[in-house]
């Protein structure tokens, strides 16, 4: 597998990526992320067991292999190692696969390892693709709805107040507000090509 990153996306990756790993170790299902490649994308897919981010970024040198998981945290440190590594230079960060089980993530001549794992990553796919539902009202944890609305603008992009009108793509989109079944935010990047699905489950109010 080869997968080229520019910084931009790398940066966006992790960000928009990171709030959906599992700190706890011990969950090695929900501590990694879930690698899914094709000739035309790289899908990254994370859950804690409450929500769930996807983030999909275009790819055109690819070389496609199975769907596996690699430790969260450490791809994640990768990419913004590399990324620091790299700073304003115009360089783009590479991911590779080795056949000692680990992922290779090189930018600006640093190396950084990520461990694949194997596990089986959650079962998921049935609540990235819900029919349109609403109902009034539903209570969400207030860091976990702060967190996927931040994560879905590293992918969109943000505009600094003052500076005009948002375009469609620095937009997020929330559907299914409802009190017992997942809220979806999506986003999308005209500049990068990537792409957010994040899936957050709603609370019960005591």
């Amino acid at each position: 597998m080869k997968l080229t990153l520019t910084t931009a996306q790398a940066v966006a990756l992790a960000k928009g990526i990171a709030p959906a790993v599992s700190t706890d170790t011990g969950k090695y299902n929900l501590h990694s992320i879930q690698v899914e490649t094709t000739g035309e994308y790289a899908t990254f897919t994370a859950t804690d067991g409450y929500r769930l981010h996807r983030i999909t970024v275009p790819q055109t040198d690819i070389d496609p292999i199975p769907t596996f998981q690699v430790g969260g945290v450490e791809l994640v440190g990768a990419l913004l190692g590399t990324a620091k590594a790299i700073g304003k230079n115009n360089e783009d960060i590479v991911l590779t696969t080795d056949i000692s089980d680990k992922v290779i993530a090189t930018g600006a001549g640093v190396t950084m390892n990520v461990p694949i794992m194997n596990i089986d990553f959650p079962a998921c796919a049935s609540i990235l693709d819900p029919l349109p539902e609403t109902e009034s009202g539903a209570y969400y944890d207030t860091a976990y709805l702060a967190d996927i609305v931040t994560a879905a603008g590293y992918i969109s992009g943000k505009k600094k107040a003052g500076k005009g009108y948002l375009d469609d793509g620095q937009l997020v989109k929330i559907e299914n507000i409802h009190p017992k079944k997942p809220m979806h935010v999506t986003a999308q990047s005209v500049a990068t090509g990537m792409q957010f699905h994040g899936v957050l489950m709603p609370r019960r109010a005591s």
